[in-house]
């Protein structure tokens, strides 16, 4: 017979019958597209079946369920419940080496496995003792992994036992019903138009490649979301929005704004400064610093784009002789464009401009103060003067 349906034929339905036609509700393996049709996809549905170190040499399943895909295609696929906790007892290490054990799910069925026993069992599969240990082969049956246990050489209750925050590896992946959302990642989709939650991302199987959620509604895609899918794709930064231009995300222009402003603006505040060379200001009034990025004399660019600068030095009137320049350092280093000086004068002296300069995330700004007179000069603080250093972001 090669058209099987549930509780149609007047003769009986055959177990068989039953495993094959109920898989019509559960996800398909996919992981071939030989045994896509028929096979289901095994596992343990999320939540159930953890394993538990309840003795030093005693581990303890709890009750869940599961899938189990016969070996045969023909079997179909077994539904199985353990509806109490599973006690198993570990042998104690051997004297020379290492091994690992394997626990895992079971159906043995006579009708194909001929071994004269048909249930369903959680089981211990001891390793073999090795100074490499591997996994020992399943016995007879259909079986999906559970769990392995490393036991180490010499170990017993009377050394402590197992190790249980360390020596356990979860080997089973989770499972649901078709059309469900898997909670899993690093395997293929079964068929086109499913789904699974990849570390916290919906993700649609297009039939080649799982493609974040965002993509077939031209949405915005979450904070986190390492590459963009398409041109054009934006992405919420958590303090604004970013467009994925193909090759990397781009803040977008008008969406988000980086202001940056500090100030040198009291008496108390005042800077002494020697002649003949360029002295980074302190300014320690922070007035806007969206990035939080200055230390009090260091602001650090936290984006890669065009910004508009503006730098003022104000001097104090302690001499009238020689040039007074102001100058905001990009990494440590002149720039011409945000270089300025004048001439002293009868009175304070604010030495600056701005300038529209392409800068990279990590260079580094500071203004600096400079004058030729022969002895220090101050900064001006205070009746409506100050020093101050600005920054705003414009556009990638």
């Amino acid at each position: 017979m090669t058209v099987r349906a549930s509780w149609l034929h007047s003769s009986g339905q055959t177990r068989e019958d039953t495993r094959l036609t109920l898989a019509a509700l559960l996800t398909p393996s996919g992981q071939s597209a030989e045994e896509t049709p028929l096979r289901s996809r095994p596992g343990v549905l999320p939540g159930g079946l953890v394993l538990t170190g309840s003795a030093p040499m005693q581990a303890t399943v709890g009750t869940g369920r599961a899938i189990v895909q016969g070996k045969d295609t023909a079997q179909g696929a077994y539904l199985v419940a353990v509806t109490a906790p599973e006690i198993l007892t570990i042998e104690d290490g051997n004297a020379q080496y290492d091994r690992i054990d394997l626990i895992e799910l079971a159906v043995v069925d006579d009708g194909y496995d001929r071994t004269g026993t048909t249930e369903a069992v959680v089981r211990l599969v001891k390793g073999e003792p090795s100074a490499t240990p591997v996994v020992s082969a399943s016995p007879a049956g259909s079986t999906i992994p559970l769990y392995t246990i490393r036991v180490p050489k010499g170990t017993s209750a009377g050394t402590g036992g197992i190790a249980w925050a360390t020596a356990v590896t979860t080997q089973h992946w989770p499972v649901v019903a078709l059309g469900g959302i898997l909670p899993t990642s690093g395997y293929k989709g079964a068929y086109t138009g499913q789904y699974r939650d990849a570390a916290g991302m919906l993700q649609r199987w297009d039939g080649t490649t799982w493609v974040s959620y965002p993509k077939a509604l031209g949405g915005i895609a979450p904070a986190g979301t390492a590459d963009g899918t398409y041109a054009g794709q934006f992405r919420d930064t958590g303090g604004g929005l970013q467009r994925w231009d193909g090759t990397a995300w781009q803040y977008v222009e008008g969406a988000s704004t980086v202001l940056f402003g500090a100030t040198q603006w009291s008496t108390a505040q005042q800077q002494t400064l020697a002649a003949n060379t360029w002295t980074p200001i302190s300014l320690p009034t922070v007035e806007v610093d969206d990035a939080k990025a200055w230390n009090g004399l260091t602001y650090t660019v936290p984006r890669t784009g065009w910004w508009r600068l503006n730098g003022h030095v104000t001097y104090a009137n302690d001499s009238q002789t020689g040039m007074r320049g102001g100058r905001i350092t990009i990494n440590g280093g002149n720039h011409p464009r945000v270089t300025w000086l004048g001439p002293a004068g009868n009175g304070a002296v604010c030495v600056g401009g701005s300038a529209l300069i392409r800068l990279v995330t990590g260079d580094t700004l500071q203004l600096s103060g400079y004058h030729t007179h022969t002895a220090t000069v101050r900064t001006l603080g205070g009746s409506g003067y100050g020093c101050t250093l600005a920054a705003q972001w414009i556009r990638s």
